[in-house]
């Protein structure tokens, strides 16, 4: 089943599902663009080998549209609760401990404990507070421990 936190393979890299979303009756898997070069660009999600559909530049979102039929789960968002903590969640780790500092329009911006930090395959991966998904890792910076998620704001806007 495909939903938020799965896995997909992408140039022999593996990639994160931040949301499955539906627009206008079509599922789309949701990411962050910067893995890919750009539309069109490969990708096998479920063992089925897709493409990117739609890159959203001002939102630093990549849209795949799944085939129809596909067995997926529809991401409930939530709301950023600032200074409360929040998971970052995928299929290959967790990282319990990630504070929301800060929650703006379209970014949010993350504490982690230095010690158990995402790395570069957890680009994409869903941040979840109270079993909703509240945004979407995009970056983090080693030195000060701290990261960046587009916000579910974003997410429960997109239009195509």
């Amino acid at each position: 089943m495909i939903k938020a936190g799965s896995s997909f393979s992408h140039n022999g890299k593996r990639g994160t599902i931040g949301a499955v979303i539906s627009l206008k009756g079509v599922l789309y898997a949701v990411t962050v663009s910067h893995i890919f070069r750009g539309e069109r660009d490969r990708l096998t999600v479920d063992g089925n080998t897709l493409a990117v559909t739609r890159i959203l530049e001002d939102h630093h979102l990549a849209l795949i549209e799944l085939p129809p039929g596909s067995e997926a789960e529809i991401t409930e968002f939530g709301s950023p609760a600032e200074l409360e903590l929040a998971k970052l969640i995928n299929d290959t780790r967790t990282i319990h401990y990630c504070r929301i500092a800060n929650s703006g329009a379209s970014l949010l911006f993350l504490g982690f404990q230095c010690h158990d930090m995402p790395g570069p395959e957890d680009s994409g991966s869903p941040i979840v507070q109270k079993g909703k998904v509240i945004g979407i890792m995009t970056s983090a910076t080693l030195d000060t421990c701290m990261g960046f998620a587009i916000s579910s704001k974003i997410l429960r806007n997109l239009k195509v």
